[in-house]
């Protein structure tokens, strides 16, 4: 794709995040940088792909009332589209298809992971621990639904019906976007229940992935303290990254 309508499309993107408020200034031009890299180097596809994973986080938060109004910082555009911006890269370097296909899928996790978590607190039911298998809290990372599962399942067949439309129609590749995809959300839910940092509110005794809760600074609890959602994130990325490379180089 030529330069020009590369930066079109990027900046397309960019004001619909702009009117939605979606991303803060930072993440903002980072995310621009991104969607042009990606649209540059990936094609007309990889971009319909990289907008269907953000207008899906977009209309997935207006149904959860605890995201309404959050922007995405620098740091989360780094977790969620660093991984698969870096693959779209080394497609333009080695010319192997092979980062196009773990690019799809990298963005197919990331849609998966993100539908799961909005979609899946809507559940009327209360969700189970991934580890445990016992009933936890709502929005607590770790925790999984059959409603988010299916949500999960859901934004995986997505991102591979658009590559295989748009790409390259092998029935392989899509599966395989679609396994990648639903896997590595459970493994972003496997992290969030083990290694990710969680809190403990000292007034209502809850336990939180915030530092604060119930206007006071929470107690540790559990997990590794440096380790917060967006490490999660990106670990699930790179997990995805690194399982097809290893699997198809």
């Amino acid at each position: 794709m030529n330069v020009l309508t590369s930066i079109i499309l990027s900046l397309l993107l960019g004001l619909l995040a702009f009117l939605k408020k979606a991303l803060t200034y930072p993440a903002g031009i980072l995310a621009l940088i991104f969607a042009f890299i990606i649209t540059y180097y990936g094609g007309l596809s990889a971009f319909i792909i990289l907008s269907s994973v953000f207008i899906g986080s977009i209309i997935t938060k207006l149904f959860n009332s605890k995201q309404k109004g959050k922007k995405r910082r620098l740091i989360q555009i780094i977790s969620n589209v660093g991984v698969a911006t870096l693959a779209i890269i080394l497609f333009k370097i080695t010319s192997n298809d092979l980062y196009l296909l773990i690019y799809a899928a990298v963005m197919a996790e990331s849609l998966a992971d993100t539908l799961a978590s909005d979609i899946g607190m809507l559940s009327k039911k209360e969700p189970i621990n991934i580890l445990t298998w016992e009933k936890s809290l709502k929005g607590l990372s770790g925790n999984i639904t059959l409603l988010g599962l299916i949500s999960s399942l859901v934004g995986a067949i997505i991102i591979s019906i658009i590559y295989f439309i748009g790409i390259k129609a092998s029935l392989r590749d899509a599966l395989i976007i679609i396994i990648s995809g639903f896997i590595g959300s459970l493994i972003d839910s496997f992290l969030g229940a083990t290694i990710e940092v969680k809190y403990k509110c000292s007034k209502c005794k809850k336990i939180t992935e915030r530092k604060e809760h119930c206007g006071k600074k929470t107690s540790y609890y559990q997990g590794i303290k440096w380790v917060d959602n967006n490490l999660v994130n990106l670990l699930s990325n790179f997990f995805v990254f690194l399982f097809l490379y290893l699997s198809f180089r």
